[in-house]
């Protein structure tokens, strides 16, 4: 196996929320600049062994200097990687590179799922029980609404997912409120990036 498919085939989850690129910001998003099997190698390198610079990619990943550099230009226009400072340098022209997402393995996830599952558990008793009495709320208003006039009604999955997630809005913005959460949308990058990983 190449040294890039070794690396890429670390990355098992890409994911985010927010806006990630196009005309309006006038950057490539991280999704489609991740699906370059090479450029997806290179984050994964520098997640685990970053930072570091075009020559020391370049010599883990057996290729050529100017081809690294070529991608990592592509990657930093889409905010999946940064130039940083390094105080070990040897020459002041030596330049840095580190991941500009947020990286995490797998069973790292895992573990924080576990810490976090005695908060949650009493966080989806309450979510349930907050939950159906909006659906009791919304019984009576519902018949009187644009989707019931095509017949649908509050039985419906995709009708209770819609009131869902406006609940989910409703605590998303009073968390924002309390400073508690920053949504993506007000961040320099406009967007969180995740890449989750599998231990070599």
């Amino acid at each position: 196996m190449s040294k890039i498919k070794e690396y890429a085939s670390l990355c098992v989850s890409r994911w985010g929320t927010g806006e990630f690129g196009g005309e309006k910001l006038g950057r490539p998003d991280p999704f489609t600049v991740l699906s370059d099997e090479t450029r997806l190698a290179i984050t994964v390198l520098l997640c685990l062994k970053g930072p570091l610079t075009a020559k020391q990619i370049a010599d883990e990943l057996e290729l050529s200097p100017s081809t690294i550099l070529d991608h990592i230009k592509k990657l930093k226009n889409a905010k999946v990687i940064r130039e940083v400072e390094n105080i070990k340098k040897k020459y002041k022209r030596e330049r840095y590179y580190d991941v500009d997402i947020l990286p995490y393995f797998i069973d790292e996830n895992d573990e924080i799922s576990r810490r976090i599952g005695k908060y949650a558990d009493i966080l989806k008793n309450t979510a349930l029980a907050v939950f159906e009495k909006c659906l009791d709320e919304l019984s009576k208003y519902i018949k009187d609404t644009l989707m019931a006039k095509h017949g649908i009604t509050l039985k419906r999955d995709d009708v209770k997912y819609f009131i869902w997630l406006n609940l989910l809005r409703e605590i998303d913005e009073y968390f924002y409120e309390k400073g508690v959460l920053k949504p993506p949308l007000k961040t320099p990058k406009r967007h969180f990036f995740y890449l989750g990983l599998k231990r070599r």
